[in-house]
């Protein structure tokens, strides 16, 4: 009986490992299910632009510097702060300046003085040549005593009139002090923003060598935005063209304007080679400040309403015909072009001819081969080998 049953037990070892060997294969041969990266097509307004780094500025701003030196005594305004024009800003130290109105006022009153004392000189020296003029005509004069009267009535005539030189040079100099004196006193030319303080209460000023500026005020109703715009898009920037930019700070909000100005001469030498193109906009919440970075973008075209799809498609859309072996060839850069991409069905990539309108750098208008609402797959492209029906 045992010998009966021993060929059984003898191939059952076989068997098992015949079905293990099976098993691992089986294994190794089944893929798993594959997840698509995959984007919805859908209706949105499809913008053709190039962009450019722009820098904001107040359109318009003062530097206020100090004309005269000496210390710095006192600074009546903080940064940020909001002054109407004609506000005092900082004041000077004006002892000398007081002093130097004190002086030439008392050289002034000297020689108004003086030439009160030679007016009367004048007269008297006047009537004397009258009166001899008048004794010479009946000989009851010399001619010596004539002379001498005409010498000393010419002699104050000529002071009169170098007093006259004096008193208009003493009235310069006053004025030149009184406005010396006034400049220790910093007003505001314009009404604006405190922007910028360069200075320090006690420091001295020198203002023989050049002008120290202290302040700066800009008026933020208005900035101006100077973007810097490449070589190769330059000439696509024209007078009056539609342009936006957006902060960092909120890049959802739109800040519209039109191109005013193209500077002729280049911000640099190396290549490439960038030049600034000004466009002004309107600044009522006082949102946009000096010195912000602006991320600038000149629109070419625009289509709202329109069937889009991302770029990322193609890319897909070539992997799988590198897959199959087949030839592929980059995505057009015309207005219109024609290619194909996948789109899901049934978990599965399904290929679709398509026909594509304008393009940017993310995505293209779908012009006829798709639907709105189709799921266009974009990836992965690690494992898009395996997925090929």
């Amino acid at each position: 009986m045992a010998a009966s049953r021993s060929p059984i037990f003898r191939w059952l070892p076989w068997v098992v490992v015949a079905g293990a060997i099976f098993a691992v294969w089986k294994w190794q041969n089944t893929s798993p299910p594959i997840t698509y990266n995959t984007e919805t097509i859908a209706r949105g307004t499809l913008e053709d632009a190039f962009s450019a780094t722009g820098v904001l500025e107040a359109k318009k701003y003062v530097d206020i510097g100090a004309q005269v030196s000496g210390v710095l005594q006192k600074i009546d305004v903080q940064l940020g702060q909001s002054v109407e024009k004609g506000d005092l800003l900082a004041e000077i130290d004006p002892s000398l300046f007081e002093a130097q109105v004190v002086q030439d006022e008392a050289t002034l009153k000297n020689l108004q003085a003086q030439m009160a004392s030679a007016e009367a000189t004048l007269k008297l020296a006047e009537e004397r040549l009258t009166r001899n003029r008048n004794l010479m005509k009946s000989d009851a004069t010399s001619q010596d005593e004539l002379d001498a009267a005409q010498a000393d009535y010419s002699r104050a005539q000529a002071d009169i009139a170098a007093l006259k030189a004096q008193i208009d040079k003493a009235k310069g100099s006053l004025d030149a002090s009184q406005a010396n004196l006034g400049y220790t006193k910093l007003y505001a030319p314009i009404s604006g923003t405190v922007v910028l303080i360069q200075a320090r209460e006690g420091s001295t000023l020198n203002a023989s060598q050049s002008a120290p500026i202290l302040f700066r005020l800009a008026n933020l109703d208005t900035m101006t935005v100077e973007a810097q715009v490449s070589e190769a898009d330059i000439e696509r920037v024209h007078l009056g063209m539609p342009v936006y930019f957006t902060t960092l700070g909120d890049p959802d909000t739109h800040h519209e304007g039109s191109v005013s100005a193209v500077e002729p001469s280049s911000t640099n030498t190396n290549p490439p080679v960038f030049y600034n193109t000004l466009f002004d906009v309107p600044n009522e919440k006082r949102t946009l400040m000096p010195q912000m970075t602006a991320q600038v973008y000149f629109p070419m075209v625009t289509k709202t309403n329109v069937l889009m799809m991302p770029l990322a498609a193609l890319d897909f859309a070539e992997h799988m015909a590198a897959v199959q072996q087949q030839k592929s060839s980059p995505p057009q850069t015309t207005n219109v072009s024609f290619c194909d991409v996948f789109v899901l069905h049934d978990e599965k990539p399904l290929e679709r001819h398509v026909t594509l309108g304008i393009k940017n750098r993310v995505s293209a208008e779908v012009l006829s081969g798709l639907a709105e609402g189709e799921e266009i797959i974009t990836g992965p492209l690690d494992t898009v080998g395996k997925s090929h029906p």
